[in-house]
């Protein structure tokens, strides 16, 4: 029975890291990185919402950067800031209404809205529909079709020229949803950082490339924009994986989303371990909540082709999977390190080589990828941080097992990110 049992391990190791290695391969030579976004004459209103609790520390850097930003994109957007205070216990709304009278007479339109208890801290998705509200009882310039809602946090931070391409991106493809890349801000402030900043623009982008050949990208949060109708017709729900949930529930409506690699909003990296840790736990159980409420409707859906049904399928599953896999990894790792020095060590050696050997090559297409995705990094050191990354992946790997037992034992706390912990001017090259 145990023999049985460690030989299915070693199967199911091996038949993923071989199926992993196709998916990589394939989607390498048929991701789509060009996307039409040149901004033509077409008049939009653009509405960045800012969900904001307890950030008096970043209020004045990152909020005040996006404003002027704001003002110099494209003629023909119309620009509004919707800032959500969000029942904060600090002076956040007391420096939002500092920055409003500071900012009178400029071309942004700045409007600051207040949450309170106990209607407030809901989570973010709750925020964003207080927000919405609000927008759609606007007199607006615009009809629903163009006029842009924008989500962009309180960490983050984004160019007049990617948020010109980002509205560029709608006038010239027929979507409802746009995603910009992710980068962190000093990405060189530490380890951790270096890692998070490879892990959204190299093997994030590189995912969401692949999704455009599918047909739809994936929001992450940040850097999300999207038609006021579709906002209407979806909303946000009330997932600890919002983002993902808000694709789901879009896509169930027949609202397409693509991904815009060359227009890319920086975010502060999370530069602890303990913080970080509790941020991906809490992505990964929303995750595991969606994989309930949504996977059966995703498989019998008529509106979802079958490539988007098998990758979303495949992302809901794999934080239950990955619990069995990193068994059976772990398994197989001792079972031939034991043979190793039995007589069979040669055939050992050679099958860990070819593993290694194709784990450094997925990376590679990782680095690249980061490679395009940057300035002022070199090919060889994007290549020595992608195969860092390997070990970042190992310890966020025992995850899913933390937010199983939260899944289970129904503890759902919204546990923000806190921000402010690596202070700087948006800067994502530093």
């Amino acid at each position: 029975m145990i023999v049985t049992f460690t030989n299915i391990l070693l199967i199911l190791s091996l038949t993923t890291f071989l199926c992993y290695l196709l998916w990589f391969t394939v989607f390498n030579f048929e991701r789509i990185r060009d996307v039409n976004s040149e901004k033509k004459d077409t008049p939009y209103d653009l509405y960045i919402m800012v969900p904001l609790l307890n950030e008096e520390n970043t209020i004045f850097s990152y909020v005040n950067n996006l404003i002027n930003e704001l003002n110099h994109v494209d003629r023909s957007i119309n620009p509004n800031i919707i800032l959500i205070d969000d029942a904060s216990s600090d002076k956040t709304l007391k420096n939002l209404h500092t920055l409003c009278e500071a900012s009178l007479g400029i071309r942004t339109n700045i409007h600051v809205l207040s949450r309170r208890l106990p209607n407030a801290q809901q989570g973010k998705g709750a925020a964003l529909n207080f927000g919405l509200n609000y927008i759609a009882g606007l007199d607006r310039r615009q009809d629903d079709q163009h006029t842009i809602i924008g989500i962009i946090d309180a960490d983050g931070f984004m160019s007049a020229k990617a948020m010109t391409s980002v509205i560029g991106a709608f006038e010239n493809n027929h979507v409802s949803m746009v995603q910009t890349a992710v980068g962190m801000n000093r990405r060189n402030f530490n380890w951790l950082s270096k890692m998070q900043d490879i892990e959204f623009l190299g093997a994030n982008s590189f995912m969401q490339e692949s999704r455009n050949r599918l047909g739809q990208a994936i929001a992450s949060g940040n850097g999300q924009f999207l038609t006021l109708k579709m906002a209407q017709d979806v909303r946000w729900g009330d997932s600890l994986l919002e983002d993902f949930e808000f694709t789901v529930r879009g896509l169930l409506k027949q609202h397409r989303a693509l991904f815009l690699p060359t227009a890319i909003v920086y975010q502060e990296a999370v530069t602890s371990l303990r913080p970080l840790l509790i941020q991906r736990i809490r992505w990964c159980e929303g995750s595991m909540q969606c994989f309930v409420k949504y996977l059966k409707k995703i498989i019998v859906s008529p509106h979802i082709n079958m490539g988007v049904k098998i990758d979303l399928s495949l992302f809901l599953i794999l934080p239950f999977f990955s619990m069995l896999l990193n068994f059976a990894n772990i398994a197989s790792i001792l079972i031939q390190l034991t043979n190793v020095f039995t007589k069979r060590s040669l055939p050992v050696i050679i099958v860990f080589s070819i593993v290694i050997v194709f784990t450094l090559l997925i990376w590679l297409m990782t680095a690249i990828e980061y490679f395009h995705n940057t300035t002022n990094l070199s090919l060889l050191t994007c290549l020595l941080r992608a195969w860092q990354c390997i070990f970042y992946n190992i310890i966020l790997s025992f995850i899913p097992y933390v937010a199983c037992f939260y899944l289970v034992t129904g503890k759902r706390a919204w546990a923000k990110t806190t921000h402010g912990q690596n202070l700087a001017l948006p800067n994502g090259n530093k």
